[in-house]
Parts: structure tokens; C-alpha cells; sequence
């Protein structure tokens, strides 16, 4: 019966700076139930008392090596027979080196590798300790290799003790290199041979130093080295480890050598490809962040700084001393847009806002961003990058203005008209000679005003600044808001929501106008004596939750031209429409971090389809319920 499968379990994992939902997911691989206990807050007295089992390990996480350093050395000098592993992930795999050097047998990205890498660490952790054995039999000197039975099989490292003679000699006693081993580094054949004659001259004069290090102050040393395997010079990373007999004397040095030639090849890649990122973000003008959620810290690139004209390094590398950079009034959105992602609601963090620079001043920049690294099912890390839009959003100020100063000097003059015709049918009534002129002049003069407020509304600013508001009162007033073009087409409206106390992050104004926009649109294409319905209800998309709203009505439907292009500004199929009313819906409706289709209904008539993000909470409606 091997250690992971006594009965009841009776082993343990001991764990350093290990998330507790990873610590309980390992602990549920094994069908023996091992019992996870967190020694990350224990003293080293506390470390040094606790009695082992032969069966217990300890796992540690990326940070350990910083942040428990002591407590790990304390441990493992206590506990020379206890495993210690690494829980690296992928997105962490950088740290690999130095956990090698902080003396860990294995690492390991995921829980799925958990068990393949404990069965190697308990392998070299006998390996290591078996030369301190008292009853150990001793090597014949004659012996040139090892017997095949008391090999080690691995497959990633070289495990070798050297033995140390009352004289100072040294010489190799076992020699386990892993599978495929390349000739030219370490040998089977070395066994029973001094490192002398082994190694020769400059290898033997390179590795002594550290042999001697380690004699010296009876501490483990990791090094790097390099050697030439198969013609090739490849780098190693070492591990050697004191092993004292029972008198206390070092009298065999146990070594770990894994080549990481690969690792530093990736590695300087890996640099490669950031510098041509780096390059690339200059050439486009665009600062990187990147927000690691589990230490707080957010790294932000020397263009994201310089777009504000300051040197790298000149905010706190936390995201509430980027946050008190941006304008008060953009504040809030920032909040929403980046809790709505990280809660899962929307794919994708993007919002637009100012940031002050040093000089006082406010550019805009457009902030795009997504989780990158996950914690189980908690978002690890969050990266992104930023744009400075000033220009633009100045073009669109520009033009803002100019839209608002054309639309009040055309409305103006238009209801002018307007008040005129209403004189003229007045003052002439049903004159035959006059009516149809008085008709063909207020349809126009309407046409006019509808067409400048829909520009107006068309160039309002992004800021949505959503607060939690009942979706009910917002349906309701649009419908409210339909009352005399539903009784004049003769047509009912039925509303159905799911859940009438719905609340969601919304900005009520633009939202009221997606609704209306949406009821007129039905109204005017619903045959006599039908209904229009808009229906509310969840559903789960894209991985994603959302809150679906249908705008139905029993007309001909849309055409294949108005299917593709519906959406686009000023395209319209219908006699005096201004065509800006999909476009004004899909604009606030994407502004929200949602989506919004059309479609013809199998039954015949048209849908037009809304899909707002779902909050994981229950929210309540700020100020209660209003319109």
C-alpha cells in the first residue's frame, strides 16, 4: 500500500501563500481525502514543532518565495523528508527560476499536474536522502555504474550526490540523470570516481567553489552554470544540499541540476516580444496597463505616463491613484464599466474619460481592457491599453456645437412656421383652395423638426455616468410616451417583464428614448386593431448573462436592405423618417456594454432585440423608482 493510500487518508498538505480555493482543489484530487493545512501564518517555532507524517507535502505559491522566504527555509530545514512544490500558473511561469533557487523540488501550473509532480518530488526527495541512510551499504570503488533497480526515474533533472572523504576528497557516489539525457554533462559512469578525474580542469575548477561554499556554511546553494551537452552550451540551474551524519559533519553534498536552456531561450523571446510591443505602442500612441487583482499593484507602460507628461514611476502603482487622476464627473462610469466586467456582466472593459496631466490639463483618452489570468473562477489579472483621443473628441465637440447652433437656428424658424399654419387653418378652416397646401407645408416643417431634435440627440456627448434604475418605470413612460401614435393607428401595446422589479445600472434618459424610439418605430408598421409588445426576460449568451428586451409588432417586416443596413445613420425606408432612430438605439444601447439586432418574426411582423449586461446582485434603484 503506497503513502496516498492508507486508509482514512491520515496525510496532509501544507500550504504558503496558496489561495484557499486552489489549496481544497488540490486537496479534492485525491480520492484519500487529504487534510490542507495553511502554515502561511504559523511562527517558525510553530513550523519547527509540528510533527510530519511520511506522506505529508508542502505546496507553496508564486509569491511564497518573497514573502514566506524565512518560514520555507525554517520548514524544510525541520523537514528535510517533507516534499515542497510550487504552484506556478501559467501566467506566473516566470517565477519558475526562483523557486528552483529557493530549493523546491517541483512545480506545477494546475491542478491537474498536482499528483504527476508530487510522484516526481517524492521520488528525488529518496533519492536525496537515501545516502544519509547509517546502514546504507557503500558503492564498491570498483563499481562503474549503479545497479538499473536504484535508479530514479525523471525526467527533467540530473540528481547526483558527491561524497566528502575526513580528507577533503571528493568523489561521486550516485549519478541519476533524467530521460534522454544529452552526453557531456553528468554520467552514470561517474559514480565511484573522484570529481576530479570526472569533470577535468575547468569544469572541476568552476564546480568546486560551490562545493566549497556549502562545506563552509552547511546551507543549500543555487547557482546557475553552463555546459557544453552535445556541442551545444546549455545553462543549468543548480541546487546543492549539505547531508550530515550523525556526528553533524557534512560528509556528502546531494545536487540537483535541471537545464533551463529552453526556459532562458523562452524567456529572452519573451523580451524580445515585449520590446517590439513596446516599439509597437509607441509608433500608435498607445499607454499599457496591466492591474494584477491578487497583489493590487497595476504596471503601467513609460508611453501611458508619458501621455500625461510624466516620468515612469510618477503615480503609485495602485489603481486608486490612477483613478484620482481621471475627472470627477467620469469617476463613476470608470467604477461601472470595470465592476461590470470583473462581475462578468460584459466581455470587455472599454470606457472614455479625461485624465489630468501634469501641467492641470484634461486629455480624453478611450481605455479598452479584459481579464487575462483567472483564480479558480476569480479574475486574476486585468490588462488593457489606452488611447489618447483628445483630437478627436475635440473634432466632436467641434462638431457638437455646430449641429447645436444649426439645429437653433432652424427649429426656431421651423415652429415659427408652425405657428403660422396653425393661423392659417384658423383663419381659412377647411378651404379647399388652402388645404392641401397648409398639409404639404406642415408635413415638411414636421420633417424638419424631427430631423434636427433626432441630430441633437444623435450628437449628445458618451458620458453615460449609469446609476441603478427600475427598467418597469422606464417601459411604462415610453409606452405613456406612445399613448396618442398607438390611439391614432388604432393599436395596443403589451407589456410583459419577467421580473417588474428589475433594476439595472442605467442612464434613465437615453434608456426612456431607446424604448420610445423602439414603440414608435413598431407602431408606425402595426396593421390596425394589433398589439406591440415588448417582453423582458434573462438569458444566458456568449458565456454571459443578460437581460433581453423584444420590441415585436405584426407588420410586413424588414426587407433584406434594411436587415443589413437598419442600423446605419440616416438610411430609412420610411416617407419622412429622418433614418438617425436604430442608429441613436444602437449607439446607447452598445454605450451600455450592450447589443442590439433586428429580425423578422416566423409568424410574420418584425423584432428588434436589446441585450443589456446582468448584474451577478440584486441592485437597488438609486432615489427609488422613477422615471
Amino acid at each position: 500500500m503506497t503513502e496516498t493510500e492508507r486508509p482514512g487518508g491520515g496525510w496532509r498538505i501544507f500550504t504558503m501563500g496558496l489561495g484557499s480555493r486552489t489549496a481544497q482543489a488540490l486537496a479534492r484530487s485525491w480520492t484519500s481525502a487529504p487534510l490542507v493545512v495553511d502554515v502561511g501564518g504559523w511562527t517558525e517555532s510553530e513550523l519547527e514543532a509540528v510533527a510530519c507524517g511520511p506522506a505529508d507535502t508542502l505546496v507553496a505559491g508564486a509569491d511564497a518565495c518573497r514573502t514566506h522566504a524565512e518560514k520555507l527555509r525554517t520548514f524544510r530545514a525541520a523537514h528535510p523528508r517533507v516534499p515542497v512544490l510550487a504552484h506556478l500558473p501559467r501566467s506566473r511561469s516566470a517565477f519558475l527560476v526562483e523557486a528552483l533557487r529557493a530549493g523546491f523540488l517541483e512545480a506545477f501550473p494546475g491542478v491537474a499536474g498536482f499528483a504527476a509532480a508530487l510522484e516526481r518530488a517524492r521520488a528525488r526527495r529518496d533519492a536525496l536522502a537515501a545516502p544519509q541512510a547509517a546502514a546504507a551499504p557503500e558503492l564498491p570503488s570498483e563499481s562503474v555504474e549503479p545497479p538499473l533497480e536504484t535508479a530514479v526515474p525523471n525526467a527533467f533533472d540530473w540528481i547526483y550526490v558527491v561524497g566528502v572523504g575526513e580528507d577533503g576528497a571528493l568523489g561521486f557516489e550516485t549519478v541519476n540523470p533524467p530521460l534522454n539525457a544529452g552526453a557531456g554533462f553528468l554520467s552514470p559512469g561517474f559514480a565511484g570516481r573522484p570529481v576530479r578525474e570526472c569533470l577535468g580542469e575547468p569544469a572541476f575548477a568552476r564546480f568546486v567553489p560551490y562545493l566549497t561554499r556549502v562545506l563552509e556554511q552547511g546551507l543549500p546553494l543555487p547557482f546557475e552554470e553552463e555546459h557544453a551537452v552535445d556541442g551545444k552550451t546549455r545553462a543549468f540551474q543548480t541546487v546543492l544540499t549539505p547531508v550530515r551524519n550523525k556526528w553533524g559533519r557534512i560528509h556528502r553534498v546531494a545536487g540537483i541540476s535541471r537545464d533551463v536552456t529552453a526556459l532562458k531561450e523562452a524567456l529572452a523571446e519573451l523580451r524580445a516580444s515585449e520590446e517590439r510591443l513596446n516599439h509597437a505602442l509607441e509608433g500608435t500612441q498607445q499607454g499599457l496597463w496591466d492591474w494584477d487583482l491578487s497583489t493590487g499593484k497595476v504596471y503601467r507602460s513609460p508611453r501611458w505616463f508619458g501621455m500625461i507628461g510624466l516620468t515612469p514611476g510618477g503615480v503609485e502603482d495602485t489603481f486608486d491613484a490612477g483613478l484620482r487622476l481621471i475627472h470627477s464627473d467620469d469617476r463613476r462610469q470608470i467604477e461601472a464599466a470595470m465592476s461590470a466586467h470583473l462581475e462578468g456582466r460584459v466581455p470587455r472593459f472599454e470606457a472614455e474619460y479625461r485624465l489630468r496631466t501634469r501641467t492641470g490639463e484634461w486629455i480624453w483618452v478611450f481605455d479598452a481592457g479584459k481579464v487575462v489570468a483567472w483564480d479558480g473562477d476569480r479574475p486574476a489579472r486585468v490588462a488593457g491599453m489606452c488611447t489618447d483621443i483628445t483630437e478627436r473628441r475635440r473634432a466632436e465637440e467641434a462638431l457638437r456645437a455646430l449641429v447645436v447652433g444649426v439645429v437653433h437656428e432652424i427649429r426656431n424658424p421651423v415652429y415659427g412656421i408652425l405657428i403660422n399654419l396653425d393661423a392659417l387653418e384658423a383663419t381659412f378652416g377647411e378651404d379647399p383652395r388652402y388645404v392641401s397646401f397648409v398639409a404639404a407645408l406642415r408635413e415638411s416643417a414636421e420633417r424638419i423638426a424631427s430631423l434636427v431634435n433626432d441630430l441633437r440627440d444623435y450628437g449628445e456627448p458618451r458620458t453615460l455616468n449609469p446609476e441603478p434604475h427600475l427598467v418597469r418605470s422606464l417601459v411604462e413612460n415610453a409606452v405613456r410616451a406612445c399613448d396618442k401614435l398607438a390611439a391614432d393607428r388604432s393599436c395596443g401595446v403589451a407589456v410583459e417583464l419577467e421580473d417588474p422589479s428589475l433594476v439595472l445600472p442605467l442612464n434613465p434618459r437615453r434608456m426612456h428614448q431607446v424604448f420610445r424610439n423602439l414603440l414608435e418605430n413598431a407602431l408606425l408598421h402595426s396593421p390596425e386593431d394589433s398589439t406591440v409588445r415588448i417582453a423582458g426576460r434573462r438569458t444566458f449568451s456568449d458565456g454571459f448573462y443578460w437581460w433581453t428586451f423584444d420590441v415585436e409588432d405584426s407588420g410586413g417586416g424588414f426587407d433584406a436592405e434594411t436587415l443589413s443596413r437598419g442600423f446605419e445613420p440616416f438610411f430609412t425606408r420610411r416617407k419622412g423618417g429622418t433614418g438617425l432612430g436604430l442608429s441613436i438605439v444602437k449607439r446607447v444601447v452598445e454605450e451600455h456594454g450592450g447589443s442590439v439586432e433586428a429580425a423578422n418574426r416566423p409568424e410574420g411582423g418584425a423584432r428588434v432585440t436589446v441585450r443589456l449586461p446582468a448584474p451577478h446582485q440584486p441592485l437597488q434603484a438609486a432615489g427609488g423608482a422613477r422615471a
